[in-house]
């Protein structure tokens, strides 16, 4: 049996179970860094076609639109395979078919930090993007009670489920 607390070996013959490989040991890894300090910084994995090539921290108050950028011009620079991105986050999840807030923010009309308090969530995200379409998101709800800070239980979405989604690889 593998140790869980290692860093998976990558095959470059199946790069996308390689890559989701990664995203399940840096989500268990996130959690328990979040556990742990009760926060986490956002970070980015970038993989090449041979593996992980480097460990990004993203700096505090970067706008998300200049951090998609950015990925995506380092993706067309590097001829980068897969991106995973660590960060804490707002989000929503509808409450229903054809969700007019969601609705909103998927034309653009809102952002989920836009939101009351009681219609957001703030969750511990972990995002796996691949050059071949592969797309995972692992939401893990944060949940404040005074000093109290603990993880609620997760969920993995696959693209078609996230809100207004810019791929790094469009």
């Amino acid at each position: 049996m593998k140790d869980n607390s290692s860093q998976p070996d990558w095959n470059p013959d199946d790069k996308q179970a390689s890559l989701k490989a990664y995203a399940e040991f840096l989500h268990q890894q996130a959690v328990e860094m979040f556990r742990k300090d009760k926060t986490h910084c956002q970070i980015l994995f970038l993989f090449t076609d041979a593996g992980l090539a480097s460990v990004n921290p993203v700096p505090a108050n970067i706008a998300a639109d200049a951090l998609t950028a950015g990925v995506r011009q380092a993706v067309l620079d590097n001829g980068l395979y897969g991106v995973i991105m660590i960060a804490e986050a707002w989000t929503y999840l509808p409450k229903r078919a054809k969700d007019h807030t969601a609705v909103q923010i998927m034309c653009g009309e809102m952002n989920v930090a836009d939101l009351k308090d009681e219609d957001r969530a703030e969750s511990l995200m972990l995002r796996m993007e691949s050059r071949d379409g592969g797309h995972l998101t692992w939401l893990d709800p944060i949940v404040r009670d005074g000093d109290k800070v603990v993880l609620g239980e997760g969920l993995v979405l696959g693209r078609e489920r996230c809100l207004k989604l810019e791929s790094f690889f469009e």
